[in-house]
């Protein structure tokens, strides 16, 4: 696993890291966390492997209570160290966020497709429209959140864990949908929270622009 997982990130994030020294200003900051998004994922999936063959515990338990755990703390500690360390526009953090979680997905994606000896549609809808999106949605939840509370010092660490826990139990939601018999509802989860999440940042920006 971890072999197939160091290849197939050897093989897309290096010719990516290329456009780095294209990019300028805030393009290369949002290639730069796709990349770290890239980086995250090989790091979860080691640990999960560890745990999967040093662990009493069977791949359903991994997948719904230790990985959702350890892969959005992994995805979550870079946004919050650029949030409150380099403290950049809410727009920037919104991109970065997302982007975090998209190169997450990407290199997943890549993982089980090389891994899956029958792929289907259905199959690539799920790891497309499901867990593509999931990851997505849970960086950039983690992203929205830190520009709600960024200014509120007295907030920030418990509402730091309430975000990391939202976006948590989000995901080990939809990894219990999409091995049950409603799958479905675990593609369309994804969907119907990104709709929300993004009417919603979109009504904030507004507000801004009023004020």
């Amino acid at each position: 696993m971890e072999a197939t997982l160091l290849t197939l990130f050897i093989a897309i994030a290096i010719p990516m890291t290329m456009m780095l020294f294209v990019f300028k200003g805030k393009q290369r900051t949002v290639m730069a966390f796709l990349l770290i998004g890239f980086y995250v994922c090989l790091l979860a999936g080691a640990i999960n492997s560890i745990v999967l063959k040093y662990g009493a515990y069977d791949k359903y338990y991994i997948t719904v209570n230790i990985a959702p755990a350890a892969e959005e703390i992994l995805k979550a500690l870079p946004i919050l160290f650029f949030a409150f360390v380099w403290k950049p526009e809410r727009q920037l953090l919104l991109e970065c966020s997302l982007a975090v979680g998209v190169g997450f997905a990407v290199l997943e994606n890549a993982f089980f497709m090389a891994n899956t000896s029958d792929l289907s549609l259905w199959f690539s809808v799920i790891r497309g429209f499901g867990a593509g999106m999931m990851h997505g949605i849970c960086t950039l939840c983690v992203g929205y959140g830190i520009t709600l509370i960024h200014t509120k010092r007295k907030l920030f660490y418990t509402g730091s864990m309430a975000i990391l826990m939202t976006a948590i139990v989000f995901h080990s939601i939809y990894n219990v949908l999409i091995q049950s018999r409603y799958s479905v509802c675990g593609v369309v989860l994804p969907a119907v929270f990104f709709l929300i999440l993004i009417t919603s940042i979109k009504g904030k920006r507004k507000n801004y622009g009023k004020n």
